[in-house]
């Protein structure tokens, strides 16, 4: 349950900046790609020094990093999707 907090959580925030900057969608995927990669270091900040917990130096730290990040572009990069097709959605149905 944690871990689809730490992917789900930085997703939709991701998401949300994302739409209210209103980007092209060139910018808005590298943005995307950007957020998604510096929100790992964001939830391991907010655990080792906020939380105090988990500050573990082990070598499958950097693994970790570079999966929650995969992880955090594929569900942005989702909801992305699913935003833009609810948009073109209800425009389509209320013009």
């Amino acid at each position: 349950m944690e871990g689809i907090l730490n992917v789900l959580f930085p997703s939709i925030l991701i998401v949300l900046i994302i739409h209210l900057l209103k980007l092209v969608s060139l910018f808005r995927f590298l943005l995307l790609i950007f957020l998604a990669i510096s929100s790992t270091f964001f939830v391991d900040f907010l655990y080792c020094e906020t939380l105090k917990s988990s500050c573990s130096s082990d070598p499958l730290v950097g693994l970790g990093y570079i999966i929650h990040s995969i992880l955090v572009v594929v569900v942005s990069f989702v909801l992305e999707i699913a935003r833009t097709n609810l948009l073109i959605q209800l425009k389509s149905k209320y013009s």
